[in-house]
């Protein structure tokens, strides 16, 4: 022990082998073993070494030579030499380390049945059950082995230090039920409770003792252990572990490097790793190129200084069923980020202390910090059980028990191995491999955004710096591209960020991630302080389980004072899904929920003497302060535990159900939210058969889709009030309006300018202007619906460019926009959210002094540029995507909305989503669709009209506030945003022998190029019918001799391009059932011919869309080469039955078979320039 052997070199040929007489204790003390080409062995993979104790002590340095009492002055010369108290497999392909201790299975489990503690909380259970315990497997651990068994409390810190140790005393297998479990009988009693709930969660209970013991010498322990305690600058903890203690220990360290091998089975490391020693591990795989032939199983790392088990620069290395305990920084640590294909199986982590202090978050975003010499690795600050810089590798089966997380998965724009950094890997990309059937508790407890389950944290280097040695850490969200997870498949698709099957208890937040696209299926959460689960982005949320309150959360005690410390136990701060602003797509399915009613979180009027509920708290909490929302929400599939819940009540009219977090004086969220059920489950609007859509009463009009009896409802008594309607045919949009003005290209520009006092926050609490839905005579007032104040027919909206809401305007409807300051003289309209095929009419007010001629309408798509064609009504504009109507009546301007582009022969069209890389997310059976890009689609609005002198982007002569009517037909009323029907349908008083019904009336608005009976030209001329231009008729009744498909619309636009050099040719059409529904998938071929060549000519096939619609485009024709053409429609078919009767199309009042001999083929010519 005074005396060590120096360094024990094992060369080439050489082996060093441990004997085992299974009798006996063989000790080594040594300065370092170096395997150079030689081998050290003890057992084998296939004889596993007995229970004799083999006892290895690493030393710093001769103890007679030196006083020291601590060997932390060797830090320099460990640093600079791998060999310093070290066991080190050298990089030759004959050097293997060897040692396989007894297998001792499993090397940790969970509690079958609570331990109550020597305090006993339960007086039924008997105070023998504090030394027995009850295990959920079959365990053959040694006599006089010791176990630990994890805290069952929110907080997991050397000051408040739950975890229990003991010394077995027996162990035997017992049958209880026709099961086995395994009972473990301790020698002293344990003094705190330990829960293990059915169908709640479980603690852990792990071997921390080995045969082979592998550890530092007696001067390896830090000296800087004190204070443990420090008082907390940030506010929700009023105290924290100390920032300068634990930074002294020097262990000892292994490290297998380049072609070596290691097989490490069955050891005890205790006292290894050196702190802040780059490289100094107690397991250490270094630039290991045999990971593959390597095993690191059944090992207990304990009271460790750096790490338990790092893989640095390592591939396909199995790491199994090893348990490690009381460890700082990271524990189970993939070093550089391009680790793959390695195998983290079984493993358990407990009680991990980060180095320099905790990094206490009370937001998302937070500064960076860099590495300093008590901080190697700045991200140790969050040192967590598991931290896997790359999930390109296989993490099952593992278990956390405290850390500032218990998994992390970080953010690394490139390998932190500076001879790696610039090998062309990007670790937060890579796809994941697998992440399943993994647990974390009493983790997450110093943030209260990023989870317990944390996809988060950025480590890097700075991008322009290419001689950086320093890293940079930021433990929160990092708004950069560079630093945000993007996840792609090795051939440059998409991928998403998979993690399933876990489970997590005892936490502020269950999991939190930052990244791009994220789906995390079957996961659990309970006993959560804050939130259950908080992921950005492009999300799949599937099969989550929501526990609120178990039956161990009385039990735990209040850590403090502080808002963080005390709110396991404040049922007045938490939610349990928080929705995010903007910027998202969310599906959400399959979500089971208990235990989170106003009884279960102790809330008055549930709980007698309870606390008053807050209104940020709640099962789904709506950042009513956040930026205008998207469609960003849509669910299916949630189930509620009513009897954990008080009853059917929670939902229908608990003000638990749907609260707002936020200052309620921002527009945005408060009138614009929005939330698909799309199966009723959510709201339990079940019986309709609908999908249900949410949006806020405090929006009036703009949610209430329908006013027929039944068809909506206020959820007045939630926190956040909700308008819950039927949704039927309608979609859900989103875009961005920016006000153009001299010298800035953003609406903030002209907002800063009418507004120069407010900050571009306070902007969105200062009103904008308004949208109304067609058909409702609104507000103009300028304070209308002012937040907090609720809107009515009118809903205001603040400087937030977008705009959210219902539409279906095929027939009827629209949005009406105005502006407080006056007509926008250049607006343009982008980031468009829509479903393709569908239809959603804008219209807003010109100065009364404006004619068509002052109006300019046109598309772009980077650059390239699209005029809108001038049409004279309204139901042209319903049925093109190009076109726009001024009415000068009213002086009203109407147009369109597609999700377009321009191409490059300045044509437009709807936009192809997968060529252009904006898909729609689809899981689940549910979709939400992407936001067209910046560059991608703009429409453009420009007047010719004098502007204000404050701004230079309004017109300055102001317009009348004129909401457009419905144009209902007659005898016909507005009865939802988009239908006319029958006055009596909105009091449910109609005769059961009306025989009109309120669906989409057919429809009779003129064509450019209208079918006539016999045609020899293309008219220009819309035919004479009895009602207006715009007007509908009446839906016929259906018969059981109509055929099984008809055109309910047919129309020919006919136009010149590129400056009248060619013309081209556009149909669509829209087929209906015969009950009159839009028919989708539908397949229509249309044939052409030139009228003087007939070798000249083409099919068109292109099949309806969810709306009924099709549009073919005929090809461009050159102007001096082709006079006309005759088109046929050739045939109609669905699933390859080709419908062949005649097709009735309704134009005007008057019908014609579609494949008779008058209406076969109509001829086309080109348009006069």
């Amino acid at each position: 022990h005074d005396s060590p052997y120096g360094k024990i070199t094992i060369p080439v040929g050489s082996k060093l082998i441990f004997d085992d007489d299974g009798l006996g204790i063989t000790t080594l003390h040594t300065l370092a073993i170096v395997l150079d080409g030689g081998e050290l062995l003890a057992g084998s993979p296939t004889c596993r070494r007995s229970h004799a104790l083999l006892d290895i002590i690493l030393h710093g340095e001769y103890n007679a030579n030196s006083s020291e009492t601590s060997d932390r002055h060797l830090k320099e010369v460990a640093g600079a030499d791998f060999e310093v108290k070290g066991i080190v497999v050298k990089d030759s392909p004959t050097s293997l380390w060897d040692f396989h201790g007894p297998l001792y299975h499993p090397t940790w489990t969970r509690l079958a049945a609570h331990i109550p503690g020597s305090v006993q909380q339960e007086t039924s259970a008997p105070s023998t059950r504090n030394r027995v315990l009850y295990l959920q497997d079959c365990v053959n651990w040694p006599l006089d082995g010791e176990i630990l068994v994890t805290t069952s409390r929110v907080k997991d810190t050397r000051d408040y230090d739950y975890n229990e140790r003991g010394i077995i005393d027996s162990v035997r297998c017992v049958t209880i039920d026709s099961r086995n479990y395994g009972e473990v009988t301790v020698k002293e009693p344990l003094m705190y409770y330990h829960h293990a709930g059915a169908h709640e969660y479980q603690s852990e209970v792990a071997l921390l003792t080995r045969s082979i013991v592998i550890r530092g010498n007696d001067k390896s322990d830090p000296t800087d252990i004190t204070p443990l305690t420090c008082t907390s600058s940030i506010s929700g903890w009023t105290t924290v572990p100390c920032s300068d203690i634990y930074t002294t220990g020097l262990g000892g360290h292994t490290a297998v490097l380049g072609e070596g091998v290691g097989r490490i089975r069955g050891i005890e490391f205790r006292k290894m790793g050196m702190t802040n020693v780059l490289g100094r591990y107690p397991i250490h795989y270094h630039h290991c190129v045999t990971g593959e032939e390597g095993i690191v199983s059944d090992n207990s790392i304990r009271d460790s200084y750096w790490r338990a088990v790092t893989a640095h620069d390592v591939f396909k290395l199995l790491i199994e069923r090893n348990v490690a305990f009381d460890i700082i920084g990271h524990a189970y640590y993939l070093e550089s980020g391009v680790e793959e294909e390695n195998f983290l199986m079984y493993n358990f982590a407990s009680f991990v202390h980060a180095i320099g202090g905790p990094a206490v978050m009370q937001n998302q975003f937070v500064p960076s910090w860099e590495a300093y010499e008590d901080l190697k690795v700045p991200a140790d600050r969050t040192a967590s059980g598991f931290y896997i810089s790359n999930v390109y590798n296989t993490v099952i089966g593992n278990a956390a028990s405290g850390g500032w997380a218990g998994m992390q998965l970080p953010v690394f724009p490139q390998p932190i191995d500076p001879t790696l950094r610039f090998n062309g890997v990007v670790p937060k990309d890579r796809p994941t491999l697998l992440i399943s059937g993994n647990s974390v508790h009493s983790s997450g407890f110093f943030s209260q955004n990023s989870g317990a389950v944390y996809a988060g944290g950025s480590l890097y280097w700075e991008e322009n710096d290419e001689a950086s040695t320093t890293l940079k850490y930021n433990a929160g969200r990092v708004g950069s591209i560079r630093l945000t997870r993007s996840s792609k498949n090795d051939d440059g698709s998409d991928a998403w960020l998979q993690i399933t099957n876990t489970t997590v208890w005892l936490c502020n937040v269950g999991s939190t991630g930052w990244g791009r696209r994220s789906e995390i299926s079957g996961f659990e959460v309970h006993d959560f302080q804050r939130r259950s689960i908080f992921v950005l982005f492009t999300v799949w949320l599937n099969e989550i389980v929501m526990n609120c309150r178990t039956s161990n959360a009385p039990r735990v005690p209040d850590v403090g004072t502080g808002s963080v410390e005390k709110a396991l136990n404040d049922g007045t701060k938490w939610s349990g899904f928080f929705t995010y602003d903007h910027l998202m797509k969310h599906i959400l399915t399959n979500w089971k929920i208990s235990n989170c009613g106003g009884e279960a979180r102790g809330l008055y009027p549930w709980a007698e003497n309870g606390d008053d509920i807050e209104d940020s708290t709640g099962l789904i909490t709506v950042p009513v302060n956040g930026f205008a929302p998207e469609v960003q929400l849509i669910s299916s599939g949630w189930e509620y535990d009513w009897d954990t819940l008080g009853g059917t009540n929670f939902v229908y009219n608990s003000s638990l159900f749907f609260s707002g977090s936020g200052s309620d004086e921002f527009h945005s969220m408060q009138h614009m939210s929005n939330w698909v059920d799309a199966d009723g489950s959510l709201t339990g609007r079940t019986d309709t058969g609908d999908n249900i859509v949410l949006g806020p009463a405090a929006g009036g009009e703009w949610w209430h889709l329908d006013s027929r009896p039944n068809m909506c409802e206020t959820r007045i008594d939630w926190k956040f009030p909700q308008i819950l309607c039927n949704r039927g045919n309608r979609q859900l949009a989103s875009y961005m309006t920016f006000v153009d003005n001299a010298g800035s290209s953003s609406m903030s520009g002209a907002a800063q300018l009418l507004h120069p006092n407010e900050s571009s926050n306070n902007l969105r609490k200062v009103r904008q202007g308004s949208m109304t839905h067609f058909g409702l005579e609104g507000d103009g007032s300028i304070d209308a619906c002012e937040p907090p104040t609720p809107c009515q027919e009118t809903t205001s909206r603040s400087w937030d460019a977008d705009i959210t809401g219902p539409y279906d305007h095929s027939f009827h409807g629209g949005w009406y926009l105005q502006w407080d300051a006056g007509t926008p003289a250049h607006m343009r309209i982008e980031r468009i959210q829509m479903i393709e095929g569908t239809t959603l009419i804008n219209a807003m007010s010109l100065p009364p002094s404006l004619t068509a001629a002052d109006v300019s309408v046109w598309a772009e798509s980077y650059t390239r540029r699209h005029d809108f064609l001038l049409v004279e009504n309204l139901w042209e504009v319903r049925n093109t995507i190009d076109t726009y109507y001024f009415d000068d009546t009213t002086s009203t301007l109407y147009w369109s909305i597609i999700t377009g582009y321009v191409d490059t022969d300045s044509t437009l069209s709807w936009i192809d989503r997968e060529v252009n890389g904006i898909q729609t997310f689809s899981r689940g059976g549910l979709s939400v669709v992407d936001t067209t890009g910046q560059s991608q689609y703009r429409l453009h609005i420009d007047l010719d009209c004098e502007t204000d002198a404050v701004t230079g982007a309004f017109c300055e002569e102001k317009p009348s506030f004129n909401v457009p009517g419905m144009d209902c037909p007659q005898d016909m009323v507005r009865v939802a945003i988009d239908l006319c029907g029958l006055e009596c349908e909105l009091d449910d008083s109609c005769q059961e022998n009306t025989s009109h019904p309120t669906e989409t009336p057919l429809t009779a608005g003129p064509t450019d190029s209208p079918i006539t009976n016999t045609p020899t030209e293309a008219p220009t001329d819309a035919p004479q019918t009895n009602a207006p231009s715009d007007a509908q008729t009446d839906q016929p009744s259906p018969t059981s001799n109509d055929p099984d498909v008809r055109i309910s619309l047919l129309k020919i636009s006919n136009r010149l391009l590129n400056g009248g050099q060619k013309w081209r040719t556009a149909i669509s059409m829209t087929l209906r059932d015969t009950l009159w529904n839009k028919i989708s998938g539908v397949s229509v071929s249309v044939s052409w011919m030139d009228i003087n060549d007939s070798s000249n000519n083409g099919v068109v096939t292109k099949t309806t869309r969810a709306n009924g619609k099709v549009g073919l485009n005929l090809p461009k024709f050159n102007t001096n080469q082709v006079d006309g053409v005759v088109v046929s429609i050739d045939s109609i078919s669905v699933d390859g039955y080709v419908y062949n009767e005649e097709l009735n199309v309704e134009y005007g009042g008057v019908e014609c078979p579609i494949f008779s001999n008058g209406c076969q083929s109509v001829i086309i010519n080109k348009p006069e320039a």
